[in-house]
């Protein structure tokens, strides 16, 4: 166990339900300070327990000490590894564990983040721990209600004018992630930027503000190379009313399209893209410093009118891919990718799925093409050894790609009481992470996880759902 959210979710195991008979600040004292010193590999629980020894029962004083003791094993030596491999540096060379973000939710191999809701309908950030199959609220106060109300000051909550919370990610001892934020008395058009706080969300800070978008619907967040990579569409805007002189939604003519890259050391913000087209939007990814991005767009206004195949003007744009360093761009005509639907592992593995023809398309680098790979009817993921996708509406097999052969096959589609959907897959290193329906047709997501290669060799058995925090 050497990651630092695993460290600290051993602080937060402790249950307190089996100390019933201690007073109520027991471990307050000993968990707050593991919060703030647990990256200090010389730091030892054992002098705070000894505070408290004299107040607990003999019996639970054993359990207790046995925990402390563990809890300073694990702060000792997986605190150490965690600050040697990830602590933050002023340039821009910041270690950044391999992760995928979408949504309000961010999947490590060994873990992920995600948010939940308590009981006033607020979010509530948590992480799940694979190694100790736990999850906790991030939260560093063991008193916590993990509700505003009660506990103001919980570094897992979002505030009241908060709209989303989306990428998180861990940078050394930092927690990440982007943020939009409703107008208020501080901000009367509201904030979009990166967020960067204690790892229990305490001490937030604006590491990153973003001007020109007001609350925008994002396609992807990446962190790659000291850098928070945003792509993003804006259709609607803020804007005063010379009447009132109060603000009013404001649909745009054209959306606004903008690939964005932070530096998370200097809050530097650099635009990679810009356009601006009727209903324009896509996806961007960074791989070196070459730019892959796919972009759609209509080039007469459809009037925000429901578009059917009849009445919809053709859709122009396509592939495009940019070197960052010299800005020389290429663009790939006739093959139109959905907005959002390519992965770019390399030139060698860059792969999409096309509009027009319901297909996945391979990029060839030699040629420069993109070739057929097999049919698609919706869900297809890929983690650039394989992909998988779904041929037919309702198929038997999903049919396997292999990059490095170039072979199709077959897995049987998994027929248990789960709901599994390719396009809910995840994979980041030996784990894929899936969005399951427990009732297969219940429409109610819960996390799961299974072993890369079982996934990839259809043996659905061994999916394993996470115990994820349930707030009364």
């Amino acid at each position: 166990m050497n990651s630092l959210e695993e460290v600290m979710l051993e602080v937060y195991r402790l249950d307190y339900a089996e100390f019933d008979a201690v007073p109520k600040h027991r471990f307050s004292h000993a968990h707050s300070k593991a919060m703030d010193e647990i990256l200090n590999p010389s730091y030892s629980l054992m002098m705070d327990y000894r505070i408290e020894e004299s107040r607990v029962s003999p019996r639970k004083r054993i359990l207790a000490a046995v925990l402390v003791v563990i809890l300073a094993a694990i702060g000792i030596a997986g605190g150490a590894a965690a600050v040697n491999v990830l602590k933050r540096r002023t340039d821009n060379d910041v270690k950044i564990t391999n992760s995928i973000s979408s949504g309000n939710t961010t999947w490590f191999e060994d873990g992920m983040f995600y948010e939940v809701r308590n009981s006033a309908d607020e979010s509530v950030l948590c992480y799940y721990s694979k190694s100790s199959d736990r999850s906790a609220v991030m939260c560093g106060m063991p008193e916590c209600t993990h509700i505003s109300k009660t506990s103001p000051n919980c570094g897992a909550l979002a505030d009241s004018v908060t709209v989303y919370r989306q990428g998180f990610n861990r940078v050394g001892d930092k927690l990440y992630y982007i943020e939009a934020k409703m107008s208020d008395e501080n901000s009367p058009l509201g904030f979009f930027g990166l967020i960067e706080s204690d790892i229990d969300g305490k001490n937030r800070r604006v590491a990153a503000s973003i001007e020109d978008a007001y609350i925008p619907f994002i396609n992807g967040i990446q962190y790659v190379d000291g850098h928070v990579i945003i792509s993003y569409y804006q259709n609607f805007n803020l804007e005063p009313n010379e009447g009132t002189g109060e603000y009013e939604f404001v649909n745009l003519d054209k959306c606004k399209f903008y690939i964005q890259r932070i530096d998370i050391s200097t809050g530097e913000v650099e635009t990679l893209l810009y356009r601006e087209e009727y209903d324009g939007r896509g996806r961007g990814v960074v791989s070196g410093n070459v730019l892959y991005y796919s972009y759609i767009y209509h080039n007469v206004s459809t009037s925000g009118e429901m578009l059917t195949e009849d009445t919809a003007p053709p859709l122009h744009g396509g592939f495009y891919i940019r070197d960052l360093s010299t800005g020389e761009e290429k663009f790939y005509d006739g093959f139109l990718p959905f907005g959002d639907c390519f992965d770019c592992f390399s030139l060698n593995n860059l792969i999409a799925q096309e509009i027009s023809s319901d297909a996945i398309y391979l990029f060839d680098p030699e040629t420069e093409t993109f070739n057929a790979v097999s049919r698609c009817y919706i869900d297809y993921t890929s983690d650039g050894k394989d992909a998988m996708f779904e041929e037919t509406d309702d198929p038997e097999f999903w049919t396997k790609y292999n990059f490095e052969t170039g072979k199709l096959s077959q897995i049987p589609v998994y027929t248990g009481d789960l709901g599994v959907f390719l396009n809910g897959a995840h994979a980041v290193g030996d784990t894929v992470w899936l969005l399951v329906d427990p009732e297969n047709g219940s429409q109610s997501f819960q996390h799961a996880y299974i072993d890369r290669d079982d996934f990839y060799n259809g043996k659905f058995e061994n999916i394993r759902r996470i115990k994820e925090v349930e707030l009364k």
